[in-house]
């Protein structure tokens, strides 16, 4: 679904604070963007499809931008409250910087064992997105 789908689909998110876990995940050639919506408890990934190098008459390059609705989202699973979520993300940023073409594989991972990771260092998200 798109960006508006996903927050049209349950007027909680709309409204919710998240916790972003960073922006340059990589799956299938797009980079993505994992957060975690904490009204409903859905990590979520948005994928950013990589877009054209333009070239203007200078022969200067610049990335086009893609729209919202080019942007994908797909909830990898539901985490419920901060402490867990920050369990389950702990080490998030060397496994996105570390996890080649396939990154986002950890975090899919990383849900699936969520209830053995309960003791694991909390991560810190990267940013705090306010509620909309």
């Amino acid at each position: 679904m798109d960006l508006e789908q996903f927050y049209d689909a349950d007027p909680r998110r709309r409204h919710s604070e998240e916790l972003e876990f960073g922006t340059d995940w990589q799956e299938g050639g797009a980079r993505t963007q994992v957060s975690w919506v904490e009204a409903t408890g859905e990590l979520y990934a948005m994928r950013d499809p990589l877009g054209h190098l333009d070239s203007d008459i200078f022969g200067d390059m610049s990335v086009e931008r893609v729209s919202d609705e080019q942007l994908t989202i797909e909830v990898l699973g539901t985490v419920n409250g901060r402490d867990a979520i920050a369990a389950v993300m702990s080490g998030w940023e060397a496994a996105m910087a570390g996890g080649g073409e396939n990154s986002l594989s950890w975090v899919r991972d990383r849900i699936v064992h969520a209830a053995t990771e309960a003791g694991d260092p909390p991560a810190s998200p990267s940013r705090d997105l306010p509620s909309g």
